[in-house]
């Protein structure tokens, strides 16, 4: 009897160990990594609902094919802040004989982020095998009238059901993608008979359109001509960039020119991005493929993508919440590390980075121009920050290569022109830690403020107001840490 209590015992003792989560030792890492400061504690977050974050989205797409499950892993979104979450409307899964609708799967997503205080956005997009031998889970439009009446009779139902919670709906994902590019008409017809069902239903609703997989002239300018030819330019009220950089920094130009070709067609119309992010490791297909990341790399690179939208004054979604299970694959460009059977292992350190980088640049946090100059001959992308009229912060990093896996520190001397921080303080975003800075490092009564050895890397760090940030102690910050890694999971 003795042996057979040894032995469940045993057996209890693996099945508890085997529930708690790993941990994230690459966020471990980076928490020992300090800059040569005095560590003097942590941005506290806040979140979903608690803070004003009407431009910051995640992703949750692709449950609709069954690669992420909103039972493990959909109760993490609240904890990043976001106000919004996108997911996909999935036709196929919920029209699985004609005109027989379930929608209990995309009910418990709605539902389910909805009781997170988040609002989810719905992209309505892919065909469906039943109409058609010719019709995939993947991009390419439909043309045959059969299909594209039973597409909008769908869409209609779908924003019946939605309309008191759902108020955006995106037309289609990266229509531009080689299926569909040599004959951009087909998304004019697709476009204009999906807006026109939506409207039908929800005249108030926000629509965006293109959600274009990179910024292709001839495409986009086809289909607006055709929309202007036909009088139809007040169809939607948003058009979406997904468009992938190794270097962040790398799309400052292409938000310009899809600007100039969208506001030329309707200077109303708000232009934002709408999935972008990064792998965590090496993949060898879709986006940012054959490249050498890891998860101290993807940290950086979704901070630089946050701060490059935010800097250009632009909505950001980043893509995605969880890891996915493709049929070929497990694509790593979750927040959240998970395995096969879709259950959470552990945060990501770019989990904490969006958490982080959410609380810091809410609504009220806007960005503007500095005068400034480096000695340093790297390129330095640097924003202030205002709250209203008061001058709060500034942000800054290495912007000239892509985010590398280095977690090294350099130093620079700066000299920001007509701005004064009244209580500056260092901020490293990804850690949320907050750093001491005294005399030694600033001169507060000269003219233009000298800031000496200020520590640099390429990814997005800050000097703030004290006093304009939410903070923790250090021993609040460890014991936040611990419970991060023991419990929430």
């Amino acid at each position: 009897m003795k042996q057979l209590t040894t032995i469940l015992s045993l057996l209890l003792s693996a099945i508890t160990l085997s529930a708690q989560p790993f941990e994230s030792v690459t966020y471990k890492v980076f928490n020992q990594n300090y800059p040569s400061l005095e560590c003097i504690g942590s941005i506290k977050t806040l979140p979903s609902g608690q803070v004003a974050a009407q431009r910051w989205s995640v992703g949750y797409e692709c449950v609709d094919r069954g690669y992420a499950k909103y039972s493990e892993s959909g109760s993490y979104i609240s904890q990043l802040g976001v106000s919004h979450a996108r997911i996909q409307s999935g036709w196929a899964r919920t029209e699985q004989k004609k005109g027989k609708y379930d929608y209990a799967w995309l009910d418990e997503i709605v539902d389910g982020i909805v009781s997170q205080n988040v609002e989810p956005w719905i992209s309505l997009g892919y065909g469906n095998p039943i109409y058609s031998s010719e019709v995939t889970l993947g991009a390419k439009i439909f043309t045959d009238e059969p299909t594209l009446q039973a597409w909008e009779k769908y869409v209609e139902t779908t924003v019946a059901r939605y309309k008191d919670r759902v108020h955006k709906w995106e037309v289609w994902n990266e229509p531009n993608q080689k299926v569909n590019k040599d004959n951009p008409s087909t998304y004019t017809t697709l476009l204009v008979r999906t807006c026109e069902a939506i409207k039908r239903v929800d005249p108030q609703a926000q629509i965006a359109a293109f959600a274009l997989a990179s910024v292709d002239a001839s495409y986009l300018s086809h289909v607006l001509n055709d929309l202007k030819n036909m009088g139809k330019t007040d169809l939607f009220t948003h058009v979406s960039l997904h468009k992938y950089y190794e270097n962040p920094d790398d799309c400052d130009y292409d938000f310009m020119t899809l600007r100039k070709i969208v506001h030329d067609f309707n200077p109303q119309i708000v232009v934002f991005q709408g999935e972008s992010g990064c792998p965590s490791k090496l993949e060898w297909t879709h986006a940012l493929k054959h490249i050498q990341f890891d998860e101290y790399i993807q940290a950086k690179t979704v901070l630089r993508r946050m701060f490059c939208d935010f800097a250009i004054g632009q909505a950001c979604s980043i893509f995605t919440l969880t890891d996915l299970v493709y049929p070929d694959m497990q694509q790593s460009f979750g927040l959240l590390r998970t395995g096969l059977d879709f259950k959470v292992k552990y945060k990501k350190p770019s989990f904490y980075a969006v958490r982080n980088f959410v609380n810091l640049l809410p609504d009220n946090i806007t960005p503007f121009d500095v005068e400034f100059s480096a000695n340093t001959s790297r390129e330095i992308k640097l924003k202030g920050l205002k709250d209203g009229d008061r001058t709060v912060g500034v942000a800054y990093y290495f912007s000239d290569n892509a985010p590398s896996s280095s977690l090294d520190w350099s130093s620079v001397t700066m000299t920001l022109k007509d701005l004064k921080i009244q209580n500056p303080v260092f901020v490293e975003p990804i850690t949320g830690k907050v750093f001491n800075l005294n005399l030694y490092h600033y001169s507060p009564n000269s003219p233009d403020t000298k800031y000496t050895n200020i520590p640099v890397w390429d990814s997005p760090v800050m000097i703030m107001d004290k006093t304009a940030l939410n903070m923790a102690s250090p021993d609040g910050d460890r014991k936040n840490l611990e419970k991060d890694f023991n419990t929430e999971m």
